[in-house]
């Protein structure tokens, strides 16, 4: 549902939908919009503004570069977090299975690298968008 949503915001050629515009288009039950529109809040998929002298919250497509910065820093951060959870077994198995650690240890330094490079890929990456932002 929220990839529907998400749909009807990129085509739309209003300059916002309203959570009964959502509604209307899609025909779902009340639940299931405002699921889908805040889980596309809380990814930064989409953001919300209101008009003047209207209570109505209306919903557009975030923009572009900073989609794909927090997009992008999502991915870093969960790398940095796999990194972490890799170096932590890594060091129990070299303290209390060193057997496994041994059998392990080419592999974790190919999949180590691999998780650096994609790292600085996308650290190099983040850094071009924030300049094309100024």
């Amino acid at each position: 549902m929220a990839a529907r949503i998400f749909a009807n915001l990129v085509i739309t050629e209003e300059d916002g939908l309203t959570f009964e515009d959502c509604l209307n288009k899609r025909g779902a039950s009340k639940s299931s919009i405002s699921t889908s529109l805040n889980l596309l809040l809380q990814m930064d998929f989409v953001n919300y503004f209101t008009k003047s002298g209207d209570r109505k919250r209306y919903f557009k497509v975030a923009e572009k570069n900073t989609f794909f910065i927090k997009k992008l820093n999502r991915s870093l951060n969960q790398l940095e977090r796999e990194k972490e959870m890799i170096l932590k077994i890594t060091a129990y198995n070299k303290q209390y299975r060193p057997e496994k650690h041994e059998e392990n240890k080419n592999k974790i330094t190919v999949y180590g690298k691999c998780i650096s490079d994609m790292t600085t890929s996308l650290k190099t990456t983040i850094e071009e968008l924030k300049k094309q932002q100024k």
